[in-house]
């Protein structure tokens, strides 16, 4: 691992950090600089579980928790559970270079493949694919078409050719192939997660809400995020959006199954359909790819993350940058540098602001809708909230406000969870006796912590009683310092 001599940090005046949260993928290029990750602007650090042994993730969970604790900084983990993989078998000297024109049998098997053959490490495909359908190998660069189906295998023609090598993977983006998800490997992985005590959870290769409801009953304390990577899952999206907690737009697979002209409005469309349905957003793959090797990001790079914070995505994603590339530190601080100068942009202060949503139709969401026009009205710059499940701050984060929202909470799960909401600063707060006290000692704990100064304003949201869960039916505006009164 390098780090370059001239590190980005997060501009002046940016205390509390962007709007937009990062997540970065922790791996052996970045397990030793956890605590730097952090400074620089990780909100939330991802486990891969496709890579790596179950000793690697408890090694990189404690060091999380660690390096979080030394700060006083909520650090969300997402585990990432690798879902049903397709992927070809091995090949005589380990790849096969497939021209335009040629002809290839796909066959299921393990071993080595013969000569003109691919083997598939999975079963269903003969039944699923038809003559006409897309079979794409080693994800996305060659294409295949499927001709027929001779004894056990389908006979397909080479579209665009390339070199194929032991153990990538395989989509057949036409095919309605049944996939087991969860897999047996994802549910042993499931009970690591629980074991670790990650705070969410993200699902793989979704094709329907069933995958996700399945998932959830294995473990119903943990964030659901549904990694959007199929066809099938843009077809099913609304159902997915009642059971998911929020979405994953996972472009590199999505940008397989999809003509990759495509994608830039998949992406926008998916981050707008999960604001209307009251979920977050990730948007992931590629955003900083060349800093694997390079200590500054192309020119590209740098609109294509710009974009994603315009788009409304709650969270932007690093992975090989951070997990195996030479620069981590400097990746995680060139998103929080360019997610930062977005949002101070008259642009995204313009960006039309997501309605109320009827069908939560409660006190609580309309509290959150309440205290967002006030503090933008009074032109206030922090909404305070207290919650016991994270409910409430969800729909405040959904309203995009311009005011940060520092959420407060006296588990320390919850406060971990929602580390992925844009817009939000999450902190573990004693619950006290009354709400007068409450208010009185948040007040006084953020001026302590450098948050706040006495005379802000500020806009409270809390519930009366407190204590319990969703129960949110108040709103004040406050001036720190002043008596609190509320008869």
């Amino acid at each position: 691992m390098q780090q370059s001599p001239h590190t980005p940090s997060p501009p002046p005046g940016c205390p509390l950090r962007a709007h937009t949260k990062v997540i970065a993928t922790i791996g052996p290029a970045s397990e030793g600089c956890i605590g730097d990750l952090i400074e620089a602007g990780m909100s939330v650090a991802r486990i891969n579980f496709s890579h790596g042994t179950a000793e690697d993730h408890r090694r990189r969970v404690e060091s999380i928790r660690s390096e979080a604790r030394e700060r006083m900084l909520a650090v969300g983990i997402m585990a990432d559970i690798p879902g049903p993989k397709m992927r070809t078998g091995r090949f005589a000297g380990g790849q096969l270079n497939l021209e335009a024109g040629d002809e290839v049998r796909l066959r299921w098997g393990g071993g080595e493949a013969q000569a003109g053959e691919v083997l598939l490490n999975f079963d269903g495909f003969i039944e699923a694919v038809s003559p006409g359908d897309r079979i794409v190998l080693a994800d996305g660069k060659l294409e295949l078409v499927a001709e027929g189906v001779q004894g056990d295998a389908i006979v397909a023609g080479v579209r665009r050719g390339g070199i194929v090598r032991d153990r990538q993977g395989v989509h057949l983006p036409d095919s309605p192939i049944d996939y087991e998800v969860p897999t047996e490997e994802d549910r042993d992985l499931i009970q690591l997660a629980l074991e670790l005590e990650v705070d969410m959870l993200g699902i793989s290769f979704v094709s329907c809400a069933d995958d996700v409801r399945r998932v959830a009953e294995l473990a119903p304390e943990l964030v659901m995020v549904a990694k959007i990577e199929r066809q099938a899952a843009l077809e099913n999206l609304d159902s997915i959006l009642t059971v998911a907690d929020g979405l994953m737009v996972a472009r590199g697979d999505l940008g397989v199954e999809l003509e990759l002209e495509e994608l830039p409005l998949v992406q926008k469309s998916l981050i707008q359909s999960a604001l209307r349905a009251g979920k977050f957003t990730i948007t992931a793959t590629e955003m900083l790819e060349s800093m694997i090797s390079a200590s500054r990001p192309t020119r590209a790079e740098v609109t294509d993350v710009a974009n994603a914070v315009l788009d409304g995505t709650d969270a932007i994603m690093l992975s090989g940058e951070t997990a195996v590339g030479e620069y981590p530190i400097d990746a995680v601080a060139t998103m929080q540098r360019i997610a930062s100068a977005v949002e101070i942009s008259q642009r995204y202060h313009d960006l039309p602001r997501p309605s109320f949503r009827s069908a939560e139709r409660n006190f609580a969401n309309a509290a959150a809708m309440a205290a967002v026009q006030a503090a933008e009205a009074l032109g206030i710059e922090k909404i305070i909230c207290f919650t016991e499940s994270g409910n409430t701050v969800r729909l405040l984060s959904r309203y995009r406000p311009n005011a940060k929202v520092i959420a407060l909470s006296p588990h320390q799960n919850t406060v971990n969870q929602m580390t992925l909401l844009g817009h939000v600063r999450p902190m573990v707060f004693r619950r006290e006796a009354s709400l007068e006290e409450m208010l009185h000692m948040a007040a006084e704990m953020l001026v302590a912590r450098g948050i706040a100064r006495y005379g802000d304003e500020v806009v409270f949201v809390a519930g009366v009683p407190p204590g319990i869960a969703r129960s949110t039916n108040v709103v004040k505006l406050h001036r720190i310092g002043e008596e609190v009164k509320l008869h």
